[in-house]
């Protein structure tokens, strides 16, 4: 995640007095690995016997991520969320976590897609499935087994992204409303723009220009702006 953002940042010419780097980059999931901390099991105990308590689901979540079990972090996450919604860094973590996670989706889907379609290639060099020869031979079990089991996961890692790209999204935007600041704006601008939501992007790097004071990055930010209407206007957004 680092890395996305990072790119961004350079983009908006931050350390010539703009957007504060080591801020807007700063660790917002804590200290990854050691054995520290509370175990999975006594966290979960504690959900249990307090399944109204905030502060047993962020250790449950801490715990989780100590094992690198990432999907039931998030689900840890969103709990703890929905129980304590002014908690801006837990947010932008779990924002952060469903960024990361609709990328792993999307490539995900693109290798299934690839692999179908080497599937799907093989069966052309047989005879037509309309032909006389074709429909007396039929499909090849082995090939239409792997591509319907490759079909899947296309599908699969499709719905995945759709839904993390926007859950996403829609916690960025949360933020921004409990944080409306320059890192806050900018992190929506540049996942809305990642998923390919220009409108949402547009919104965000509008009201972005409102706050930043830095005039570089304000020209950065305008010409962003500028390019994010061009291309709304040629696709007919």
């Amino acid at each position: 995640m680092v890395l996305v953002f990072g790119a961004g940042f350079v983009f908006l010419g931050v350390g010539s007095g703009g957007l504060d780097l080591g801020s807007l980059i700063r660790d917002t999931f804590g200290t990854k690995g050691g054995g520290g901390g509370t175990s999975i099991s006594a966290a979960q105990n504690e959900v249990q016997k307090h399944p109204r308590e905030p502060k047993a689901y962020k250790v449950l979540a801490d715990a989780l991520e100590r094992k690198g079990r990432t999907e039931q972090e998030i689900s840890a996450l969103e709990q703890y969320t929905t129980l304590a919604p002014k908690d801006a860094s837990q947010l932008e973590r779990l924002a952060k976590l469903r960024f990361t996670q609709a990328d792993n989706a999307a490539t995900e889907a693109s290798a299934a897609y690839a692999e179908q379609q080497v599937a799907l290639a093989g069966s052309k060099f047989g005879p037509s499935q309309t032909s006389k020869l074709g429909q007396a031979l039929g499909q090849d079990p082995i090939t239409q087994a792997l591509s319907t089991k490759v079909s899947a996961r296309v599908q699969q890692a499709t719905a995945t992204y759709q839904t993390a790209s926007a859950k996403a999204i829609a916690v960025f935007k949360q933020l921004v409303k409990l944080r409306p600041d320059q890192a806050s704006f900018f992190e929506l601008a540049q996942a809305a723009e990642h998923f390919n939501n220009m409108k949402v992007a547009l919104s965000a790097y509008r009201s972005l220009l409102k706050v930043e004071r830095d005039p570089a990055t304000k020209a950065q930010v305008r010409a962003k702006i500028a390019s994010l209407r061009a291309a709304l206007k040629k696709g007919g957004g």
